[in-house]
């Protein structure tokens, strides 16, 4: 009870700054993304997160800390980790197999269930989906904990089966297979659940990214993407039997989202949440205003009908700037909703990236909460960052779990957002510190320079080598406390330079690293 206190204290203290509170997964920084984080139903001070690693990270106190645990399962450890803690505290995770026997991308050949009883000391793993010379990828968790459900306890996974991975060949496709266990994740049946098939090319024609909702009488609910659309589907028997896969919505420029700047690929597929009530959620990404925004649609008759698209981020339509990854997670206990995506409406050169929350209704939305105290720069083109973030939530106490690039040890990493509801809702339009980011762009030759400076009418931005000025800007005035600066890698020699951000005695100061080698 004493640490559950001094984390609440340590959370409101950080909200009086209008600072969120950000723990690294790490404090020496471990190279991961693809984070997956979830919290203990009834403790909130027990929770788990998975990321592209063979270890798992678990914390005891809510967050603030996180102890690395090795798994090592029978079927090997691959990557698209997947977390869920049950209400009587048992941890589950998913994950894709690397089986020694195979070459690549043959050694992701079924997808690996794991079940912990004793808070991640011991594992036991069960190999699902195994169909000899087809690969298993991108797996999602549902259990139901419905009280007045016929299937309570029973843990779907649901994911994606090709062919041949990667396969141009028109006679390798890719379908969405289901499986449900009723013992606990000892063994478990599986079903192909999609009617049509998708390419075989891991793009926007492949059918990917499914994800699976369970209303309050066992109602069983899917979506995923491919083709261009969205596609739902539901059963009514615990996931033995399917109906007709329905289209729901357009997906322009589909789910693949590559076209982002800084980035080796990202995605905009749908994550499905219901509410107690079964009302049912879905949020996903897509380019139809020109740029990658986030939007939301919402279902109160178990997916007959469904609202036009909801855009969620605020800034204004079709100005260039993307919005993506999204996520989505419901707090049972006060049946609210969050979803939380990457967001570069901050960033007028479509670069620095802020992560954002917002809360969910199934009338009315809430506003956007920014996350991040400042923005990271993407690493490039050559660096992979993950297929997906995380958002959690538990009596009030929310988690945003999400990667980000560390410009100076050079690793995509990951770091966990502390949040709770009522910060979000009373600090969603407080000004964020003050602070200064520069680095080198991912791999373009150019210097990004992004600062925020509160509460003033003018500073000077100096870039210096020793006593050799190599850059000087005057800011008066200061028309916006928020400025982006883009500057050409030719004009710096290679080198450890000091950024300043001054004001009558106020100052802030960044190192800046530049590499030779790396010029262009």
């Amino acid at each position: 009870m004493r640490l559950l206190f001094f984390t609440c204290l340590l959370l409101i203290q950080a909200s009086l700054r209008a600072q969120t509170t950000i723990v690294p997964l790490h404090p020496d920084g471990v190279k991961t993304d693809e984070p997956c984080i979830a919290i203990h139903p009834n403790n909130p001070s027990i929770q788990i997160l998975g990321s592209n690693t063979s270890y798992f990270f678990a914390s005891q106190n809510g967050g603030f800390n996180w102890t690395p645990m090795k798994v090592v399962p029978k079927e090997g450890f691959y990557g698209d980790p997947v977390v869920h803690i049950t209400p009587t505290g048992d941890w589950y995770m998913l994950h894709l197999a690397r089986n020694p026997k195979l070459e690549w991308p043959q050694t992701f050949d079924r997808i690996v269930f794991e079940k912990s009883s004793d808070q991640g000391l011991n594992w036991k793993s069960t190999g699902v989906g195994h169909n000899p010379g087809k690969m298993q990828d991108k797996p999602w968790i549902a259990v139901d904990e419905g009280r007045k459900s016929p299937y309570k306890g029973r843990i779907y996974i649901s994911w994606t089966e090709f062919d041949r991975y990667g396969s141009n060949k028109p006679e390798d496709s890719s379908r969405i297979r289901f499986a449900w266990s009723e013992n606990a994740g000892d063994s478990f049946s599986t079903v192909v659940v999609s009617d049509t098939s998708g390419d075989a090319l891991d793009g926007d024609n492949t059918l990917e990214g499914a994800t699976c909702a369970v209303g309050p009488k066992g109602e069983l609910y899917m979506v995923w993407a491919g083709k261009g659309k969205l596609w739902f589907d539901k059963s009514s028997d615990g996931g033995k039997t399917w109906g007709t896969d329905v289209p729901i919505e357009n997906q322009v420029g589909g789910w693949n989202n590559e076209d982002i700047p800084g980035l080796m690929r990202a995605n905009s597929m749908p994550f499905l949440s219901a509410d107690k009530s079964g009302i049912l959620y879905l949020v996903f990404g897509d380019k139809r205003n020109g740029d990658y925004d986030v939007f939301l649609k919402v279902s109160q008759n178990g997916g007959k009908t469904w609202t036009p698209a909801i855009r969620l981020n605020t800034d204004k339509k079709g100005n260039g700037i993307d919005q993506y990854m999204p996520a989505i997670c419901v707090d049972k206990a006060k049946n609210k909703l969050y979803a939380l995506w990457y967001d570069r409406s901050n960033s007028e050169n479509n670069i620095f990236t802020d992560v954002y929350l917002c809360p969910l209704g199934k009338e009315k939305q809430g506003s956007p909460f920014r996350v991040t105290n400042s923005p990271f720069c993407p690493p490039g083109k050559e660096v992979f960052f993950g297929d997906y973030i995380s958002v959690a939530a538990a009596k009030s106490e929310v988690r945003a779990a999400f990667a980000i690039y560390d410009s100076e040890k050079q690793i995509s990493t990951v770091n966990i957002a502390l949040l709770n509801d009522k910060i979000i809702r009373k600090y969603h339009n407080a000004a964020k510190p003050d602070f200064l980011e520069a680095v080198r762009i991912g791999d373009t030759a150019l210097i990004g320079i992004h600062f925020r400076l509160n509460g003033v009418k003018s500073c000077t931005l100096e870039i210096t080598r020793g006593r050799q000025v190599f850059y000087r800007q005057l800011f008066d005035p200061l028309e916006k406390p928020e400025q982006e600066i883009m500057l050409p890698l030719s004009r710096f020699k290679s080198g450890v330079y000091k950024v300043t951000l001054s004001n009558k005695g106020r100052k802030i100061e960044k190192d800046l690293f530049i590499e030779a080698d790396r010029r262009d």
